[in-house]
């Protein structure tokens, strides 16, 4: 990886740090009754894995010129502007299909088309991701999703 990669991860890294301490400061409370600084001390515990990983990367990876592409080659520009208006679209018609259908059609056209994963493959983990979240978000966490096309 590059020099960019390890100064991005050094910065990420302190900031981590600085956001855990600070959230410390404000008070964690317990898991079942959270403090003000809970979510985001843990939220910084995560982003210092994160950057340790990013600089872990760029010690041990290939050097910057021995990189196949640009990020920004045609095809990759292609893909992103797949990807973002997938993204729009599954915002879009969230409402109206409901979570579940537009959710399992979004994984599947990410993962079939835009990552060229074998189709059988794609359609398995999406259906995983789609119940899993739907068991997360609705059932677990009580989140009102969208129900779309399946009613009330």
């Amino acid at each position: 990886m590059s020099r960019a990669d390890r100064i991005s991860g050094t910065f990420w890294l302190f900031f981590s740090v600085f956001v855990s301490i600070e959230s410390y400061r404000l008070g964690l409370g317990t898991l079942t009754q959270p403090g003000p600084g809970f979510l985001s001390f843990w939220t910084g515990i995560a982003m210092g894995i994160i950057a340790v990983t990013i600089l872990a990367r760029a010690r041990t990876s290939a050097a910057p010129g021995e990189l196949k592409s640009s990020i920004f080659g045609r095809k990759n520009l292609l893909k992103i502007t797949f990807v973002l208006l997938s993204l729009f679209l599954y915002a879009f018609f969230m409402e109206a299909l409901g979570f579940i259908p537009v959710t399992l059609l979004l994984f599947i056209f990410l993962l079939g088309m835009i990552e060229r994963k074998k189709w059988g493959f794609a359609i398995a983990v999406s259906i995983a991701v789609t119940g899993i979240s739907y068991l997360l978000f609705d059932l677990w966490l009580k989140a009102q999703l969208p129900r779309g096309i399946f009613g009330p």
